[in-house]
């Protein structure tokens, strides 16, 4: 697995890559708390380069769409598809929020902040 996280302002985007094991999901956790910690209120979750993932993403995704909740933003997902069959459901239900390509979910997510539309991204 590798993860890699963008902050601009008060949007982030985590993007995963490869497959993540059972005890890999906690470093997404750690992920996004660095993400909160630069001040990010959205955070867009790219899921697109990820190849599988454990059953426990699902709860491990919603606590942080809680936590993303509870300081007022929210926490959307990007490029699910195949990875995990509980998450595909998960989407399909609207627990989560999700866009096709982490640029569309980080475009929306700017336009839903205020931010400029084109805003620069600069990494963490």
């Amino acid at each position: 697995m590798e993860l890699s996280l963008e902050t601009d302002g008060s949007v982030a985007a985590l993007k995963v890559r490869g497959d993540v094991t059972l005890t890999e999901a906690s470093t997404i956790t750690e992920y996004l708390r660095v993400a909160r910690e630069n001040g990010a209120l959205r955070c867009v979750v790219d899921l697109s380069a990820c190849t599988a993932l454990p059953t426990t993403i699902v709860a491990v995704l919603m606590r942080e769409q809680g936590r993303f909740a509870t300081s007022g933003g929210t926490l959307a997902l990007a490029g699910v598809g195949e990875q995990n069959p509980f998450l595909t459901q998960s989407v399909a239900a609207g627990r989560f929020g999700h866009y096709r390509t982490v640029e569309e979910g980080l475009a929306a997510e700017r336009r839903a902040s205020g931010a400029p539309f084109d805003a620069p991204s600069g990494g963490t």
